[in-house]
């Protein structure tokens, strides 16, 4: 069994992968390895690998494309990870006042844009946090920053010109631990399955939202999430991902589950975790 993360080694999906080995239970771990985009580690899910992605930061909110991927493949969830970011200002330069651009991520740019401003730094997008530090280092670029972990800088040799630069204090971002629903009871993941995951498509009628929300409330069941995405394979429809507190075997989850049925044209059960 192998682990995929998007991302250069030093990434932070990289960290969080490592901090999800320590508590999976698999028989070897043959290797964790980075790939490129969202999309391939997605293709290595699907050929029953398991993949760590994040779906959401505390600043930037919500990561859409691994959201929509659970519609178009069967996996589950079978762990989360909250991963506190410690955003740093990486370079060959040994002063900030020598730093004119900064290249990262998109979503690490957003979530340093005050931080970039006061200081007059220029910001360039980039595929990946740990790729723009190796970017950097392998180019022996001047007047160039990356905005990355701790661990790039220790990877790629470069010098830290400061740490915990992000504009959110407590800046966190939620990964998964992900695997085709066919194999979820060949993993364990050791924490308290607490939560449970699903996508439904409400049906076409008055009031079906307010209706699909009263089968929670009243099984008295604890919504902690929900995000409305498009419906991929119907044109200006919509469905939605919910997160709820408790697990499947609980009888308040089983008569939400059942209730909501009455309003919805499709649910998918993402798994308890």
């Amino acid at each position: 069994m192998k682990i995929y993360y998007q991302g250069e080694p030093g990434a932070y999906s990289n960290i969080a992968c490592l901090e999800v080995a320590k508590n999976l239970w698999v028989s070897e771990i043959a290797e964790i390895t980075g790939l490129e985009t969202f999309e391939s580690v997605w293709s290595k899910i699907s050929q029953g690998h398991i993949g760590v992605l994040p779906i959401e930061n505390s600043y930037a909110g919500p990561i859409h494309a691994n959201l929509f991927a659970f519609s178009r493949v069967d996996a589950a969830i079978i762990g989360t990870y909250n991963l506190e970011i410690n955003h740093c200002l990486l370079s060959l330069e040994d002063s900030i006042d020598d730093v004119k651009t900064a290249i990262s991520h998109p979503q690490a740019l957003d979530q340093t844009y005050h931080y970039m401003k006061n200081n007059d730094i220029l910001r360039e997008n980039f595929y990946d946090t740990a790729g723009a530090a190796k970017h950097i280092s392998e180019n022996k670029l001047q007047w160039y920053a990356a905005i990355s972990s701790s661990l790039a800088a220790k990877i790629y040799d470069l010098n830290i010109l400061e740490e915990w630069i992000q504009d959110q204090a407590g800046n966190t971002t939620r990964f998964l631990v992900v695997c085709l629903r066919k194999d979820v009871k060949k993993y364990v993941y050791e924490q308290k399955k607490d939560k449970i995951s699903l996508l439904f498509e409400a049906r076409n009628i008055p009031s079906s939202l307010y209706k699909c929300l009263w089968a929670f409330a009243t099984n008295n069941v604890n919504l902690t999430k929900i995000e409305n995405l498009p419906a991929f394979w119907k044109p200006f429809s919509v469905q939605f991902w919910a997160d709820i507190e408790g697990n499947l075997a609980d009888e308040n989850i089983i008569s939400a589950l059942e209730e909501l049925k009455h309003f919805t044209s499709d649910i998918r059960v993402l798994w308890e975790y």
